[in-house]
């Protein structure tokens, strides 16, 4: 069966376009004469030609990053296909497929191969740290051992919608300063190199003496103009050093220290790491996963040298018998509320619902963190700024007020 894009008349001189499936362009010719009508044209849909050209618009759209979107669509997709009861290999095979994620799609491919071998979907998993974290491995393998990878998959999905809606709020409270601050910014050094020059020229022609202010606004100028390609230069050097130097484990302790103790940035850091902290244990001990298993995968999961080790200090006394809200209590960094509220979890029962309330009520205290921070962000920026620009205009017409009195404008 082929697909026809026809063209007929009726007997009326009514105009009939249409698409139509037939065997072959006679039959379909007979049918059409059939039904009373005068065949004008008949041509057969190029399907492999449509197809290919499909398939390039889609292929325009993957991406070769692995975001969080793609996790979620993973995640919620793999635990529906495996609750309506399809087979695991099938199941990733039609994911890989529809993942927007070249990386992803790829590692999807990888891992069926693996578990055609004989390994287990979380074995399988290790081999892509990259893209699985340890926490999905944990979960996966949890779910694999119980027998409830479905239902594990599905609050593995939740939680990362959650986190997934959480980092959009986040960005969306940064997108207006950073915009704001960037074009300030390249208006400031736009200035200083095509625009004062022009001026410096100008006042140069009319021989009188600048004022102070106007002196040192042009003499700036001058100096960015000649020395910009070393501030831009070193600007990138210590963007590299930074990035590179955090591989390093001695720098990245150091840097990881210092980002917990700078007075006005880190109250927000350690709430992040506060929220991530609970998050991550919720979704690991609802799961089902060992509780020194847990604080293992936490630490690791964590991203910060500094709490990474305490969190290991943790699990090594949990192991040895101590409670979890006593080892909290004890680190200066958590406070008093993260600590009582797991001793009610421990003592109640419920430490995964505990968690789960103590990283909701992070996330919404980050978040007015957050845009309290750049509500008052936005008018310090803006106030820094008009005393540049008035600075700058007063500067630069002050020898145009001086021509004036002097009558250089005759």
């Amino acid at each position: 069966m082929s697909l026809y894009r026809y063209l007929a008349k009726t007997s009326e001189g009514k105009t009939i376009k249409d698409v139509e499936e037939a065997p072959s362009q006679e039959d379909l010719i007979r049918k059409l004469k059939e039904q009373g009508l005068f065949i004008v044209s008949v041509k057969r849909i190029e399907e492999e030609r449509e197809l290919s050209i499909f398939r390039f618009f889609i292929r325009k759209r993957k991406r070769k990053k692995v975001k969080l979107v793609d996790l979620v669509f993973f995640a919620r997709n793999l635990s529906t296909t495996l609750s309506a009861g399809m087979p695991l290999l099938r199941s990733l095979e039609i994911i890989s497929s529809q993942v927007e994620s070249i990386k992803l799609s790829q590692s999807l491919r990888e891992i069926v191969e693996d578990i055609r071998k004989g390994l287990s979907l979380s074995e399988a998993m290790k081999k892509h740290e990259g893209v699985f974290s340890s926490l999905w491995r944990g979960v996966t393998e949890v779910g694999e051992t119980s027998g409830n990878l479905p239902l594990v998959l599905e609050r593995l999905a939740d939680y990362l919608e959650r986190r997934l809606d959480f980092e959009r709020k986040i960005k969306s409270s940064l997108i207006y300063p950073a915009i704001l601050l960037t074009v300030a910014s390249i208006a400031v050094g736009v200035f200083f190199k095509v625009i004062m020059p022009r001026f410096s020229s100008i006042f140069a022609e009319f021989k009188i003496q600048l004022p102070k202010p106007t002196v040192f606004l042009l003499n700036l100028s001058k100096f960015v103009d000649r020395n910009f390609l070393l501030f831009l230069g070193i600007f990138i050097f210590l963007i590299l050093i930074t990035w590179g130097s955090r591989k390093r484990h001695f720098f990245k302790h150091k840097f990881d220290d210092l980002i917990l103790k700078l007075p006005l940035i880190s109250p927000p850091i350690i709430l992040a790491y506060l929220e991530m902290f609970s998050s991550t244990m919720y979704i690991l001990l609802d799961s089902g996963v060992p509780i020194v298993y847990t604080l293992e995968i936490t630490a690791r999961s964590i991203g910060n040298s500094i709490l990474e080790r305490a969190i290991q200090e943790m699990k090594e006394n949990v192991k040895r018998g101590r409670s979890l809200s006593s080892e909290l209590a004890n680190n200066k960094l958590i406070p008093p509320l993260v600590s009582e509220i797991v001793r009610i979890g421990e003592e109640a029962g419920n430490l995964p619902e505990m968690l789960k309330k103590i990283s909701i009520h992070y996330q919404k205290e980050l978040t007015t963190r957050i845009e309290r921070m750049m509500a008052l962000f936005e008018p310090v920026v803006i106030l820094i700024m008009g005393v540049i620009i008035g600075f700058i205009v007063i500067s630069l017409f002050l020898p145009l007020f001086k021509l004036s009195t002097m009558g250089g404008f005759r």
